[in-house]
């Protein structure tokens, strides 16, 4: 039997889509890739910018003041076997609430309607930015190591409890296996990761960049050490210089390279926006496959470095 969740994975990826569609005022490009698909370079702008990917998972109550976040260890060995720069970030609530939200917020004086948490005026503590947290791929894979391991492959048959939640005593949180817990992860909440996003993120961040090839050229030219690798702020500087290019003209045409992150804060063009895209690998049918809540975000860079 199915145990309820305390909050719908599909209503907290329309919450997710609504909070960035605010945020950036429209200026935002948004899709929902199926499963075995990786982000199609051919759908993003013709612009600069960078692109990243969100799993979004919800918690189960498992008793008094618990939660659990469970994670399909088949899904996870896929992502974490993607190139870095293609794997999403895990977004998931730390609850502060014992059980269904829903009930939670009709039982509050004033009664709350759950489906005004997706907005700020529904108050301090109750918007659900302000209990969403996100982990990177490797985080989550490093958390649940011993079980993935263990899986090894990309059967989505068989899951794992990533963390319990205690909301009356967040000390006594349990992250993996619970009689060997590991150690408890760097989680960042949801506005800070938009915040840090901005700023080109952090060295092991998984994100694609996109730049012109003329700038890019230019940096090689005049990179003494390696052409091919730029460091992660070597791309910050080149993407806050792409913000001031002008926009394309009718055709669009503003040739573009796309940089990955490689490990070690290094990044290296993997393509132009031309490329085709690899397809999804055989068995990777979406049909019947629940698992994939991804939403695939691509933020211009015009609008990363806006006034204010």
């Amino acid at each position: 039997m199915t145990k309820s969740v305390s909050v719908p994975e599909k209503t907290l990826e329309h919450w997710s889509s609504l909070y960035l569609t605010y945020r950036y005022r429209s200026q935002i490009s948004l899709w929902w890739p199926t499963r075995g698909e990786d982000i199609d370079v051919q759908m993003l702008p013709t612009t600069p910018g960078k692109a990243v990917q969100l799993e979004l998972k919800t918690t189960t109550p498992a008793g008094t003041g618990l939660h659990d976040v469970n994670v399909s260890l088949g899904q996870l060995w896929e992502y974490s076997h993607k190139p870095l720069g293609r794997q999403p970030f895990y977004a998931f609530p730390r609850p502060d609430w014992d059980g269904n939200l829903a009930a939670v917020a009709r039982a509050q004086q004033p009664r709350k309607e759950v489906t005004e948490l997706a907005f700020r005026r529904s108050g301090s503590g109750w918007w659900f930015v302000d209990w969403m947290v996100v982990l990177t791929t490797g985080q989550v894979a490093d958390v649940l190591r011993r079980e993935l391991n263990a899986h090894g492959s990309r059967a989505r048959d068989s899951k794992a409890r990533l963390v319990r939640f205690n909301v009356k005593n967040p000390a006594n949180d349990v992250w993996g296996d619970p009689v060997s817990p590991a150690a408890s992860p760097e989680v960042i909440n949801w506005l800070d990761f938009w915040y840090e996003l901005e700023q080109c993120g952090r060295d092991d961040w998984p994100q694609l960049i996109l730049l012109p090839s003329l700038l890019v050229d230019q940096r090689r030219d005049s990179t003494a050490e390696d052409p091919g690798v730029y460091t992660h702020e070597e791309v910050a500087v080149m993407l806050r210089q792409a913000a001031d290019y002008p926009p394309p003209g009718r055709d669009g045409n503003l040739p573009l390279v796309i940089l990955e992150p490689v490990g070690d804060g290094l990044y290296r063009i993997t393509g132009e926006l031309s490329d085709e895209q690899a397809q999804p690998e055989p068995g990777d049918d979406a049909v019947g496959v629940p698992d994939d809540n991804r939403q695939s975000v691509f933020l211009d860079a015009r609008t990363l470095f806006r006034a204010g």
